[in-house]
């Protein structure tokens, strides 16, 4: 009996791979030109009829295509820019560089959806365009509605995880340069460990193009649309895997893992303790230099309702990012799989409601001291 090793050293018997083989097939299909029944392998699209050398394609609904992206890091690189990443940086715990303890390291190939469409299209209507007529104190502005025909063909490319990535933390993946091989699932679980895909294809695919449409719409910034056609084309779904090592640390009793990009190399996900000094010297320099800058402004502005508005959202501002470093600073997370961090411009969107934010604006124009409420 013919035997082979996979990646965690088990014997692998040739009744095992084609047993893995066989689940990976889809049954139960006919030849529409002689009836035989048809064996179609999942990701492959040509399939040729055994008894009639008919050859058919397979549409998405039967087969999906399926790339891994071929691994470049090894192990001992994977090591040695998790133990760099751990050792720099101000806002992480100064004691990991002398106290964290290496754990196991494993590649996994995580299932990403790739969803690929061409979007077309073209709207009518009107737009405003503003335009000064006379000089001096006779100067004025004129608003005018001109008709205009707007016209989009774009191409777009993203990638969706295909699973929860609660754990993993990795929402995309950058697919630019990567090499990509056929899926061979029976290969690649002698590599690492291989985590299906369990997010609906149709929701996936369905929600991309949604996005798509809503990015490329003609009719975007018209006062007045009086017709609008927007369609999509040579819509493609694919699985990727994509492989990363996966990096599992010890630090005071609590367990972390980073995730290493196996393809290039960065860090995609990585997860540590906050140092507790830099949260406080933030929040507290934030309010001594918004308190500072302030007064100074309002001595530079004197009573003008106009200043005192920049000033007081200037503040608030920089009040509200001093405090989202010192809140969510107990824990750092980066990566390039991650989603960017709000930046200062975001602060004041999400710090209340509409209603709350115009009541702001209204007491800081009256000269009174706002009240947020979360």
């Amino acid at each position: 009996m013919s035997q082979s090793v996979d990646a965690a050293g088990k014997a692998v018997t040739r009744e095992q791979e084609v047993e893995a083989e066989a689940s990976s097939r889809v049954e139960g299909l006919s030849c529409p030109n002689c009836g035989g029944a048809l064996e179609v392998v999942t990701g492959l699209r040509v399939v040729t009829c055994p008894y009639c050398d008919k050859s058919l394609l397979a549409t998405p609904e039967v087969g999906v295509r399926r790339w891994v992206v071929k691994p470049k890091l090894d192990l001992d690189r994977a090591l040695d820019l998790g133990k760099r990443w751990l050792s720099k940086g101000w806002s992480k715990d100064s004691r990991l560089r002398r106290e964290a303890e290496m754990g196991e390291t494993i590649l996994c190939f995580l299932p990403f959806y790739r969803v690929e469409a061409d979007c077309i299209g073209f709207a009518l209507g009107t737009e405003e365009r503003r335009r000064s007529q006379g000089s001096g104190s006779h100067r004025r502005v004129v608003v005018e509605e001109v008709d205009v025909e707007r016209s989009v063909a774009r191409s777009y490319d993203g990638t969706f995880p295909a699973l929860n990535v609660g754990e993993w933390g990795i929402q995309r993946i950058d697919l630019r340069g990567d090499q990509l091989v056929p899926y061979d699932r029976v290969a690649l679980e002698r590599h690492g460990m291989v985590f299906p895909p369990t997010g609906s294809e149709t929701v996936v695919k369905r929600a991309a193009i949604e996005q798509f449409k809503l990015q490329s719409d003609p009719a975007h910034g018209l006062k007045k649309v009086r017709f609008r056609f927007l369609e999509t084309l040579r819509e493609r779904l694919t699985v990727i895997y994509y492989p990363v090592w996966v990096v599992r640390y010890r630090f005071r009793n609590r367990s972390y893992q980073l995730l290493v990009d196996a393809e290039d190399g960065t860090l995609a996900y990585g997860k540590s303790p906050g140092n507790d000094l830099f949260r406080a010297v933030m929040l507290v320099g934030s309010q001594a230099l918004a308190l500072f800058f302030g007064t100074t402004a309002l001595q530079l502005v004197g009573g003008s309702p106009a200043g005192l508005l920049v000033i007081g959202a200037a503040t608030i501002l920089a009040l509200v990012w001093g405090w989202r470093r010192f809140r969510h600073g107990g824990v750092v997370v980066e990566g390039t799989g991650v989603d960017p961090e709000l930046d200062l411009g975001d602060a004041w969107s999400t710090l209340t409601d509409r209603e709350t934010q115009e009541q702001v604006l209204r007491d800081l124009m009256q000269g009174r001291l706002p009240e947020i409420r979360r």
